[in-house]
């Protein structure tokens, strides 16, 4: 049930995101009063955990420090609630994980409503983008769609592992991989393509350079085939949309006429503008638009350019909303995961390498998507992200438990643990563990 809340409702219900977690507290309790009423804490926390543990209850605090120090709680106050009940969560899910397969038919679920519902508004409702519930608009819900869709492709190596319903698990993930796919091409998304590049390496990585070459190619041809024909069907629009951004980029280059991505490049010039003038403090939730105003008025920014109310970057909204401390937090909150999940890419396991590889794409879509958009602006953002980042790692840690040997770790093996492949370097060793 919790990894069924966590992964469908941010998609298909209203403020799903905030029901995800609510839904996943509350039976997280409740399983625990079954379970003989394990204690939550008694579990003993890992390097790992402690640290995910860390940057959730530390995006709060930054959060509600810079708050108050800029007087505007009421902003703050729910983004660090939705990074808090995140971490509440953790704790919880910790003692009562959740079964994998739930965690990846919720994704498949996930995908293939989305995709359903992008068609009906696309098709049949006659929307010119497909949408999600507020505050989940085209944007967010394609980016959101997308990641759904990648992230069921993730779990293809877990399918793979399920010896007698193997082909019943390929198709339902490869489904919910094409209607996310589906949502995010009729969302008229253009930024989170812009992360794709990194994400065909980590499944190169995390999959491919283990096959052979002709199965190599022959993956790596249909992923260009698919993304052809996305690009060139009619009906999805992104034909449409690329080259508009394409025009818009040379317009804003010659001075004229800027469009959407032109404003974006303008806003980061006044985004920067700002953090030149409080790179440490920053100028808060309610600060940086009368801030962007003021630059309007002075002639540094084009007119009308001061009506949006974030940076539609997210390492620049965090920095010039909460300075140096909200930067630090962006960055942690994208390279701690990838530090943790990294190891899993090499493993033997096929079941550790789909969690790993999953865990990897989280952050670097994030990424792919904060680069044209602030999603961490939005409790949204930051509940979807945190939400799914504590599952995957308890899915991982639970994984490592249950596989006997070839596990990947973050921590020197010592004592009578036999050892191959140490390196001092990242701090990754290949660990041989007596079942």
């Amino acid at each position: 049930m919790q990894a069924l809340a966590i992964t469908v409702l941010p998609l298909l219900a209203p403020l799903g995101y905030w029901l995800g977690l609510a839904i996943t507290i509350i039976w997280s309790f409740l399983a625990r009063h079954e379970r003989q009423r394990r204690s939550f804490f008694r579990k003993p926390m890992g390097r790992g955990d402690g640290l995910l543990l860390a940057l959730l209850l530390g995006v709060g605090i930054v959060e509600v420090v810079a708050g108050a120090w800029h007087s505007s709680l009421e902003r703050a106050l729910p983004l660090a609630g939705a990074a808090w009940l995140a971490a509440l969560a953790f704790m919880l899910v910790r003692a009562v994980p959740p079964r994998p397969s739930a965690w990846w038919v919720g994704l498949a679920l996930s995908g293939l409503g989305a995709g359903g519902w992008a068609a009906w508004q696309k098709w049949i409702a006659g929307l010119t983008r497909a949408t999600g519930h507020p505050p989940l608009h085209s944007i967010f819900f394609g980016n959101l769609a997308l990641l759904m869709a990648l992230l069921c492709l993730a779990g293809l190596g877990w399918a793979w592992q399920q010896r007698s319903t193997r082909f019943f698990w390929v198709a339902l993930l490869l489904s919910g991989a094409m209607g996310g796919g589906l949502a995010s091409a009729l969302s008229g998304t253009r930024g989170g393509w812009l992360a794709l590049p990194l994400v065909i390496w980590v499944f190169y990585y995390g999959y491919a350079r283990r096959w052979r070459a002709l199965w190599r190619w022959l993956a790596l041809t249909a992923a260009i085939a698919v993304m052809i024909g996305v690009y060139t069907t009619p009906h999805s629009g992104v034909e449409k949309r690329v080259d508009k951004a394409v025009a818009e980029v040379h317009r804003y280059m010659e001075g004229a006429d800027y469009g959407s991505v032109g404003a974006r490049l303008e806003m980061y010039r006044g985004a920067f503008w700002l953090i030149y003038e409080r790179p440490l403090v920053g100028y808060g939730h309610q600060g940086y638009l009368p801030a962007m105003q003021r630059l309007e008025t002075q002639g540094v920014l084009s007119p009308e350019l001061g009506n949006y109310w974030h940076a539609h970057n997210d390492l620049l909204d965090a920095w010039v909303r909460k300075g140096l401390p909200g930067l630090v937090i962006v960055v942690s909150l994208y390279l701690i995961p990838l530090w943790l999940f990294f190891p899993g890419l090499r493993a033997e396991s096929a079941t550790q390498r789909s969690y790993a590889v999953a865990g990897i794409l989280l952050p670097i879509t994030f990424m792919g998507f904060g680069l044209s958009y602030s999603f961490f602006a939005y409790p949204a953002g930051v509940a979807v992200y945190a939400s799914w980042l504590i599952f995957l790692w308890v899915l991982v840690s639970e994984q490592v438990l249950q596989d006997g040997c070839h596990v990947y770790t973050n921590e020197k093996p010592d004592g009578d643990i036999a050892d191959a492949n140490v390196s001092d370097g990242p701090h990754f060793y290949y660990r041989m563990v007596d079942s």
